[in-house]
Formats: C-alpha cells, sequence, structure tokens
C-alpha cells in the first residue's frame, strides 16, 4: 500500500512538500543534516539514507559536507521506484536502491551514518527496521531521524489543525490524489512521542545525543548512536 501511495504521487510530491509546509521542510533537512554532521567523525564517511524518497536529506548532505571541503560515500534505499527515478535525477553520483527497511541489503556494520526523514511512520514493521538500521550500523555510528508527531504546545496544536486540515487539500489540489495525503495526518495519529519512540531505540541498543523539536514543532529531530 505504501509503495503504490508514493508511486502515485511522485511526480509532484517535491512542489507539495515545498507548498504545503511553506519552505520549512528543507530548514528541516538541513537543521536536521548540520546536527548529524557535527558529530561525525569519519573522514571520508559512508552514509545510507533510508526511505530516501526523492533523495532530498542526502541532497542536504552532500551540500553541507562540501561546505566543510568533505565528501562521503551516499546510498539511498526507497520502496518506490517512481521515487527513486526522480533522486536518481538529482543525485547521479549515489548508489539508490529499491528495497524495504525491515530487510536492508548491506553486510552488518556497513555504514558511518544511516539517516531516514518522515518515513518511520511509513514501515509496516518498525521494531524490525530499527534492528535492521542498529545491524548496518558500525560501532558508534550514527542515526539521524526526521519525524512528525503531536505536540500539545500552542503551536504544535496550530500545526496539526493545519496538517489535518489544510494539508489533504494541497496535496490533493496539486496530485489528484487526497487520499495520500489524508494517510500523511492518520500516520502522524497513530506514531509514538518521541519519548515512546526513544525507548524502543534504547531496547535495540542506541543510545540518545540529542532531541529537538523544529518550528511549528510537528516535527522534530533525534540523533542516536549505536551504543
Amino acid at each position: 500500500m505504501v509503495r503504490e501511495l508514493f508511486n502515485s504521487i511522485a511526480e509532484r510530491y517535491d512542489l507539495v512538500n515545498r507548498l504545503s509546509t511553506l519552505g520549512l521542510d528543507r530548514r528541516w533537512r538541513k537543521k536536521a543534516c548540520e546536527l548529524a554532521l557535527e558529530h561525525l567523525e569519519a573522514e571520508r564517511p559512508k552514509i545510507l539514507d533510508v526511505a530516501c524518497g526523492t533523495g532530498d536529506m542526502i541532497w542536504f548532505m552532500r551540500k553541507q559536507l562540501e561546505k566543510l571541503g568533505l565528501s562521503a560515500e551516499f546510498y539511498g534505499l526507497d520502496c518506490s521506484e517512481k521515487m527513486l527515478e526522480i533522486a536518481r535525477k538529482k543525485l547521479p553520483v549515489a548508489k539508490l536502491l529499491v528495497g524495504d527497511a525491515e530487510e536492508i541489503p548491506f553486510p552488518n556494520g556497513s555504514f558511518d551514518l544511516v539517516s531516514v526523514a518522515f518515513g518511520l511512520r511509513n514501515f509496516p514493521e518498525r521494531e524490525k527496521a530499527i534492528t535492521e538500521m542498529h545491524r548496518i550500523l558500525r560501532r558508534d555510528g550514527l542515526l539521524l531521524l526526521l519525524e512528525f508527531s503531536k505536540n500539545d504546545s500552542f503551536l504544535g496544536r496550530l500545526a496539526w489543525f493545519y496538517t489535518k486540515k489544510a494539508v489533504p487539500f494541497i496535496g490533493g489540489l496539486l496530485t489528484g490524489n487526497k487520499k495520500a495525503y489524508e494517510h500523511l495526518w492518520r500516520s502522524i495519529e497513530a506514531f509514538p512521542s518521541p519519548e515512546e519512540l526513544l525507548f524502543e531505540f534504547r531496547k535495540k541498543g542506541f543510545e540518545l545525543l540529542s532531541i529537538e523539536w523544529l518550528f511549528p514543532e510537528i516535527a522534530f529531530v533525534m540523533l542516536l548512536r549505536k551504543a
């Protein structure tokens, strides 16, 4: 279902993201990448973006590394063939594969950094996916998570109202698939809080480095280390 959903909206996925978040999705990704790179110690890291979609996280990560005069070996994994077709046009140097987070096709300890942005909510077997991301990280490797969740603050409640009411309208108007964007708010509503999620990660062998809510408190970034 998730594969079909994202294949159906792939062509206008980036456009809807820009318009429905008023460009904030780019600021969120940039902030998350900056945070991860502050803690990354490898000289030429090997980086995997899980649920990479159209490749925005890899694009931002590469830009941040270039500013520092550094480079990395980039990989992306996604279940949607249509999303990867777009990502390949943006990222000709990245190695992009069709696959699922529950069965990541790489050996143990392959990566210095694994990122997943707005994808964890869509994994049918989240616990298995977390185990897989832990497995493919090297010792002391980093896991960067960027995700949506409900926040009870004033801003958070406003952002949640907008997400539930306005985003499906915008997404449906631009893609012709309103149901795909109704899935967005439904998946957020069913998703654990960052604190509940942290318990799941700790149980699988991760330690927390930081959690930060991002304006307007509908998205958060979490950085963890393989313990």
